[in-house]
C-alpha cells in the first residue's frame, strides 16, 4: 500500500514537473514570440542602424551679442551639444556611479540588473531597488521617447529600447554613447542636456562644473521636479550627497572629499534666458527679425531653418557691456528715486486700487528693486505695488548703421514683460528739436528772435502756455530758446514755421502717429515711442540722415556656416547736412549751458554730447535724449499709470528723473576698458563763429512789431502755415533791423525817429 502511494506521489511529481516545464517552454515561446513582434515592428517601426548612424537631435539657437556674450536661447526643447573635451572627468564618474556602474562591462543590457528588477520589483514588490534600464536603454529613451500601448506599454516599450540599445552599442563606441547620453537627458523646466542644464541651474558651462554641481545635476536625472535645486534645494541636496557616496563606493572619489563636500551649500546661480538674460526685451525682436531674415532666404535657396531646432547661432548688434552698464544704472537711480516716490505716494492706494471682497494676505512673489521677494500682502496690495513702481525703457542706437546697442524694454521681462521702449507717451519738450529742425530748413537761423510773449489763441481762450520760470516778454534767440526748453518763443517759432511744414518732417523722421493740431503740439503732446524718438535723433547726429534699425549682424547654421550677413544699406536723407549740423550745435548747447548740464556738472562726462530733456505735463513722463557721434541714447522715466507721477519738477523732471541714468552709464562707459570708439564728438559745422554771436535775449523793439504785424496779414490765420516767402521777409526784416541799428545807418536813425529810440537795447 505504501509502496503504491510512493508511486503515485512520483508520478504526481513527474507531471508537475511536465507541467511546469510546458508552461516555461510556453512562455518563453510566447516570450520569444513576443520579442519577434516587437523585433519586427509588429508594435511600430524600430529604428534601424541607418538611422541610428544619423541621430541628429534638436538644438537650441543660440544668440550673442556683438562682443560674443551669450544673451540667450530659442528653442522649442532648451538643448546644446558639448564635446567629448568639454565634459569634466567627475561628471563621468558621477553619472556611471549613479546610473549605470557596470557600464563598461556590458553591451547595452545588463542582465544582472534585469534580474534584480524581476525579483526584487516584479516578485518582491520592492520598488525602491532601483530600474534595470542601462544609460544605453535610457538613452534610447531620451531619443525615441515612449508610445502607450495600452495594457502592453512597459513590455513593449522596454524590449524595444533593449533592441535600440544593442544596435548603438554596436554602432558607436561608449564614449560617443555617453556623450549622446548627456547631449539629449531632461533636467526639467524644459532643459535638455549637460550644457543647457549647466547654464540654467549654475549659469556657467559644463566644463567649468565642479564636483559638486554635476552631482547636483546627476540627481536630477532620477525625478526631474522633485529633485530640482531651484524648487527643492533640501531634495536635491539630500540627492547630491547621496551621489557623492556612490561616487565614494565606487573608488571615484576619495571617502574624505566627499564628506566634506556634503557640507557644502548648493550655490545655485540659476539663469533662465527666455525670462531672466541680460537683454530679454531686446530678444523678442532678435527673434521676430530673425524669423523673417530666414524666411526671405528660404525664398531664395530653397534651404529653409527652424530657429527653435536647427541650432542656429545669431550675432546680435547688442554691446553687451554697454547694456550692462545700462541695466545697472537704472537699477542704481530707479531704485533711490522710487523710495521718493513711495513717499510721495503714500496713503493714496484707494484712488488707484479697488477692494476687493475677500482679498486676504498671504505670501506672494513680487519684484522689487532689490530682486524678487516673497512678501505677505493682499492681491490689492501686489497691484499697488506695481501700480506705483518707477519704469524705465532705455534703447541706445548706432547713428551711422541703425544698430541696436542697447535695449531696456522694462524692470523685468518676468514680471512686466510690456515693453516701454514701445509705449507712446507724450514726447514733451524732447519734441522741441523737431520743430527747431523744422525752422532750419525754411533756412532760419540761430540767431533770429522769437517772441517770448504770452501768445493769445482765439481758437484756444483756456490755453495759457508759460515758461518752465514763469518769466515772459521781450525776445530770445533761437538757439537759446531750444537750450533753455523755453515754451514761448518755441509757441512762436510754430505760429511762424506752420502746422504743415512740421507734421511733413514728423513724418520723414519716421514717427507714426499724427501731429496734433494746434499750438500745443510745439511742445511735445503728440505721443511717440522712445525707439521712434531715438530714430529721430539719429538723422539729427548722422547729417540728416535715418538708417534702418537692425538688431542681427550675422547668422550662422549648425555647421558655423554663415547663412546671413547683414549689409550697411544707403541711408534715406530726410533733412540737410547743413541743419542737421547746425541743430546739433544749438544741442551741444543744451548740454553745456542749458537743461543737460548735469551731465557734465554732476554725473561728470567728459565727452561731448548734443542733447535734450523732456518733461510732460503733470510730470507722468521724464525723457532726456542725447547724442554723439558714434552713439544716440534715449531715456523714458515714469510709471505705467500717468495718474502715478511726482508732484513738482525737482523729482520728476527730465533732468531730474530721466537724464541720471545718461549720465551714470556715460560715466562709468567712459572708465570701462571694454568699451571704446562711442566717445567721437558730434558733427557740427565746420565754421561756427557768427552762429551764436547774438545776445540771447532782447527788448521787443517797435519795428519789429510792425513786422510782425505784416507776417500776420500775410499768414491771413494764425493757425494756418505760413508760406516760406512770408516767413522770409519776416527774417530778412529782422535782420535789417538788427543791423540797421547797430550800424547806425540812415535806415536806421529813421526808424528810431519814427518809432522813439526803445530799439536800442544797450
Amino acid at each position: 500500500m505504501a509502496k503504491k502511494k510512493r508511486k503515485k506521489k512520483k508520478t504526481l511529481k513527474k507531471r508537475l514537473i511536465k507541467y511546469m516545464a510546458v508552461g516555461i517552454l510556453t512562455v518563453l515561446l510566447l516570450l520569444a514570440l513576443f520579442i519577434f513582434a516587437v523585433y519586427h515592428n509588429i508594435f511600430g517601426r524600430i529604428p534601424d542602424e541607418e538611422k541610428l548612424m544619423s541621430i541628429r537631435h534638436e538644438n537650441a539657437t543660440l544668440v550673442f551679442s556683438s562682443d560674443d556674450k551669450l544673451i540667450g536661447k530659442f528653442f522649442a526643447e532648451n538643448r546644446t551639444n558639448v564635446k567629448w573635451e568639454e565634459l569634466p572627468e567627475h561628471l563621468i564618474h558621477a553619472l556611471i556611479s549613479t546610473e549605470d556602474a557596470r557600464y563598461f562591462e556590458h553591451q547595452g543590457i545588463d542582465s544582472r540588473s534585469l534580474m534584480r528588477v524581476l525579483v526584487k520589483t516584479i516578485i518582491l514588490g520592492d520598488k525602491s531597488s532601483g530600474g534595470g534600464s542601462t544609460l544605453t536603454q535610457q538613452l534610447a529613451k531620451n531619443l525615441f521617447g515612449r508610445k502607450d500601448y495600452g495594457a502592453l506599454t512597459m513590455p513593449v516599450v522596454k524590449v524595444k529600447e533593449a533592441i535600440v540599445a544593442y544596435r548603438l552599442e554596436k554602432i558607436y563606441n561608449k564614449q560617443d554613447i555617453l556623450l549622446l547620453y548627456l547631449n539629449t537627458v531632461p533636467f526639467g523646466e524644459n532643459t535638455y542636456g549637460i550644457e543647457a542644464a549647466a547654464n540654467r541651474y549654475f549659469n556657467k558651462n559644463t566644463e567649468d562644473l565642479n564636483v559638486q554641481e554635476s552631482a547636483v545635476l546627476v540627481g536630477i536625472l532620477k525625478a526631474n521636479t522633485y529633485y530640482n535645486p531651484r524648487l527643492h534645494p533640501a531634495n536635491a541636496k539630500k540627492r547630491r550627497n547621496v551621489v557623492l557616496h556612490l561616487m565614494a563606493e565606487h573608488d571615484y572619489l576619495a571617502q574624505e572629499k566627499a564628506e566634506k563636500l556634503k557640507n557644502a551649500p548648493l550655490h545655485l546661480n540659476y539663469s533662465n534666458y527666455r525670462l531672466q538674460g541680460p537683454a530679454p526685451y531686446f530678444l523678442k525682436h532678435v527673434k521676430a527679425e530673425a524669423h523673417k531674415i530666414l524666411e526671405e532666404q528660404a525664398k531664395e535657396s530653397g534651404k529653409s531653418y527652424n530657429i527653435e531646432k536647427d541650432g542656429l547661432k545669431i550675432i546680435t548688434t547688442l554691446d553687451y557691456h554697454l547694456q550692462k552698464l545700462t541695466r545697472q544704472a537704472v537699477r542704481k537711480h530707479l531704485s533711490a528715486m522710487q523710495k521718493r516716490l513711495d513717499h510721495e505716494m503714500k496713503g493714496r492706494k484707494a484712488e488707484f486700487v479697488d477692494s476687493y471682497e475677500g482679498d486676504t494676505v498671504k505670501a506672494r512673489e513680487v519684484y522689487t528693486w532689490d530682486g524678487i521677494r516673497v512678501q505677505e500682502m493682499s492681491y490689492s496690495d501686489s497691484l499697488w505695488h506695481y501700480k506705483k513702481m518707477l519704469h524705465a525703457g532705455v534703447v541706445v542706437v548706432d547713428p551711422k548703421n541703425g544698430n541696436i546697442l542697447t535695449w531696456i524694454g522694462g524692470n523685468n521681462f518676468r514680471y512686466l514683460p510690456y515693453d516701454m521702449v514701445l509705449a507712446k507717451r507724450p514726447a514733451a519738450s524732447a519734441f522741441k528739436p523737431v520743430l527747431y529742425a523744422t525752422a532750419l530748413e525754411l533756412e532760419y537761423q540761430p540767431c533770429d528772435y522769437l517772441d517770448n510773449d504770452i501768445p493769445e489763441f482765439e481758437d484756444y481762450p483756456d490755453w495759457q502756455p508759460e515758461n518752465y520760470d514763469g518769466k515772459s516778454g521781450g525776445e530770445v534767440a533761437m538757439w537759446y530758446a531750444l537750450a533753455n526748453s523755453m515754451n514761448l518763443p518755441t509757441i512762436d517759432l510754430y505760429r511762424r514755421t506752420g502746422y504743415k511744414n512740421l507734421d511733413y518732417m514728423c513724418r520723414r523722421l519716421g514717427f507714426s502717429n499724427t501731429l496734433p493740431k494746434g499750438p500745443a503740439a510745439a511742445l511735445g503732446t503728440m505721443e511717440v515711442s522712445l525707439i521712434e524718438l531715438a530714430n529721430a535723433y539719429s538723422a539729427f547726429a548722422n547729417r540728416g540722415a535715418i538708417n534702418k534699425r537692425s538688431f542681427i549682424k550675422e547668422i550662422r547654421n549648425a555647421d558655423d556656416e554663415i547663412i546671413y550677413q547683414k549689409q550697411d544699406n544707403e541711408p534715406e536723407q530726410v533733412m540737410s547736412e547743413k541743419s542737421a549740423q547746425t541743430l546739433t550745435a544749438i544741442l551741444l548747447k543744451a548740454t553745456a549751458e542749458g537743461t543737460g548740464k548735469a551731465l557734465y556738472s554732476k554725473y561728470n562726462v567728459d565727452s561731448e554730447f548734443a542733447g535734450k530733456t523732456g518733461t510732460s505735463q503733470n510730470y507722468s513722463d521724464a525723457r532726456y535724449v542725447c547724442y554723439n557721434n558714434e552713439l544716440v541714447m534715449a531715456v523714458w522715466v515714469g510709471a505705467s499709470d500717468p495718474r502715478v507721477h511726482f508732484s513738482g519738477g525737482y523729482y520728476g523732471s527730465g533732468s531730474r528723473l530721466a537724464l541720471p541714468v545718461a549720465g551714470i552709464m556715460l560715466n562709468q562707459a567712459e572708465r570701462n576698458n571694454n568699451i571704446t570708439g562711442y566717445f567721437t564728438p558730434p558733427a557740427i559745422p565746420a565754421d561756427t563763429s557768427g552762429m551764436f554771436d547774438c545776445e540771447p535775449t532782447r527788448d521787443k523793439t517797435i519795428g519789429r512789431k510792425l513786422w510782425q504785424k505784416m507776417a500776420d496779414l500775410i499768414s491771413g490765420d494764425e493757425e494756418k502755415a505760413l508760406s516760406v516767402d512770408s516767413t522770409r521777409i519776416l527774417n530778412d526784416s529782422n535782420r535789417m533791423l538788427q543791423n540797421e541799428n547797430e550800424s547806425g545807418t540812415k535806415v536806421g536813425r529813421f526808424l528810431r525817429k519814427v518809432f522813439g529810440d526803445d530799439s536800442e537795447e544797450e
